[in-house]
């Protein structure tokens, strides 16, 4: 009897596990928005290339990710029917720096609903994935943003969405610091915590100082995360 209760505990903690993960077997699908988003510089797009460095600062979501196979992966962002919106994206490869992001674009598309392009990927190299609102406005609106290949996505960094690991909403003390050259990641205010991944250059929250490191907010649906205080513009 207690051996199949200790298997029953394996099964669930197993399907838990399943459950959070952030890979996704040849597919990775989002609903996001851009509120609190941080900005970049555009890129304009002369679709499917990445055409010259603009000045308008526009919201974006960047999606660190990997794929375990080499091939054409195809990337998509829908966004609803209301007038005046328009979201685009762009593919960056792993040196993506918001401040001055041309030299570092693959591919865009800011074209049609869905917008969309197909881009060769190599197994192991660390992409970007860029949503972001394509409009003077700049007054947000949702989408859903997708990649879809031969090999398995694997999410760098905390994915966002409708059905999110995290919920934390952005506290109310947060204020908007630039951090011009990204910073590496931590869980905590200490050097043991680091993340496999780092924040990119832009402006960001800021909800507090402490230890030498300042904690950043990044959405609504992911978990805050340190970064040193000395790569913070004060």
């Amino acid at each position: 009897m207690k051996q199949r209760f200790l298997f029953v505990i394996l099964i669930i903690a197993l399907i838990v596990i399943a459950t959070i993960s952030p890979v996704f077997a040849g597919s990775f699908t989002i609903d996001g928005d851009y509120t609190g988003d941080p900005t970049m510089a555009v890129v304009t797009i002369s679709s499917p290339n990445c055409s010259s460095q603009g000045a308008t600062q526009v919201r974006y979501d960047a999606y660190q990710f990997t794929v375990d196979a080499s091939g054409m992966y195809d990337f998509s962002a829908t966004r609803p029917a209301v007038s005046g919106t328009l979201t685009s994206i762009y593919l960056m490869n792993s040196s993506f720096n918001p401040a001055a992001a041309l030299a570092n674009c693959l591919a865009g598309d800011n074209t049609g609903n869905p917008t969309s392009f197909s881009f060769n990927l190599t197994a192991g190299t660390v992409y970007y994935f860029v949503v972001f609102d394509d409009t003077f406005t700049q007054t947000g609106t949702t989408y859903t943003a997708s990649i879809n290949g031969p090999g398995n996505i694997t999410l760098l960094n905390p994915p966002t969405g409708s059905a999110p690991i995290f919920t934390v909403p952005r506290p109310a003390s947060a204020t908007i610091y630039n951090v011009p050259l990204g910073a590496p990641a931590y869980w905590g205010d200490d050097l043991g915590t680091r993340l496999l991944w780092d924040l990119p250059a832009g402006n960001w929250y800021i909800a507090q100082f402490s230890n030498g490191f300042a904690q950043v907010w990044i959405a609504g649906q992911a978990n805050m995360i340190w970064i040193p205080e000395t790569a913070v513009t004060r």
